[in-house]
């Protein structure tokens, strides 16, 4: 589900951002018609003119907080990534490849259970539980799964 939501946003924003200021400059238009203040069609317009370029910027917030969440999530997937292949890169450390790769494997759950509206009341993994009881299968990363949409 998220690497749809992803793939539109990098499609689509244009679009997205197209519609925001329509609504925006929209509502804008109607409350401005719509008011007690008696104005000429003149001053009417002239006042929803200068209006839009601040509903550029209301709008150009708006997707660039989107953005800056987006380029925090694909910063930190890429930052696990990198950890659990460089922890199996390494070869002392197959107990952090299994963590990373288990925690990983668990926020999966967590995220696809919120998505649904289920409750999600399993614990996160600790090192500890995974060196013990967890076994290697469960828990192997597959890296070509967790490619992100390029186009």
């Amino acid at each position: 589900m998220w690497k749809n939501i992803r793939h539109f946003w990098r499609a689509g924003k244009t679009g997205v951002a197209l519609f925001l200021l329509t609504v925006v400059v929209s509502v804008y238009t109607y409350i401005i018609v719509k008011s007690q203040a008696v104005q000429t069609w003149k001053q009417d317009i002239a006042d929803i003119s200068i209006f839009i370029p601040v509903a550029g910027v209301i709008v150009g917030a708006l997707i660039g907080g989107v953005d800056f969440i987006m380029f925090l999530s694909d910063w930190y997937s890429e930052r696990q990534q990198k950890r659990i292949r460089e922890a199996e890169a390494e070869g002392l450390a197959k107990g952090a490849a299994k963590y990373y790769a288990a925690v990983k494997n668990w926020n999966d759950r967590r995220i696809e259970a919120e998505s649904k509206g289920e409750d999600f009341d399993e614990p996160m993994p600790t090192p500890q539980n995974i060196q013990e009881s967890t076994p290697v299968e469960e828990t192997t990363y597959d890296h070509a799964a967790d490619e992100t949409i390029a186009e």
